[in-house]
């Protein structure tokens, strides 16, 4: 799929339920830009594994916290930690929300 056929779905407001939520079975990505770009990330709903996702972020999110709850003593170092996680956070979902074209067949078969 072409970045303009991704750029398609992602427009088309049929797509957005409620005008919040993303559902779309053409999009292979899970993750993708909210509607109002520059906001975040959302999860893209009709894709198999976007509640195992969610699943997956809330016990990162509460793991961590949970973590930080154990370290109690330093907080420079609960400070760091957090920075560290919201950042890795935020790289993960950049990364999955880029379009993947998928390989298109060569013309060069002999």
């Amino acid at each position: 799929m072409s970045r303009s056929a991704f750029d398609r779905h992602y427009y088309d407001a049929n797509n957005w339920k409620l005008g919040f939520i993303y559902f779309c079975k053409a999009d292979q990505r899970i993750v993708v830009p909210k509607r109002l770009r520059g906001l975040g990330w959302t999860l893209n709903f009709a894709r198999p594994l976007a509640l195992p996702f969610l699943g997956v972020l809330l016990a990162f999110a509460f793991g961590a916290r949970e973590l930080l709850l154990a370290l109690n003593g330093s907080t420079g170092l609960s400070c760091a930690v957090t920075l560290l996680l919201i950042l890795a956070l935020v790289a993960l979902c950049y990364q999955m929300s880029i379009p993947q074209p998928s390989a298109a067949p060569s013309d060069d078969v002999r």
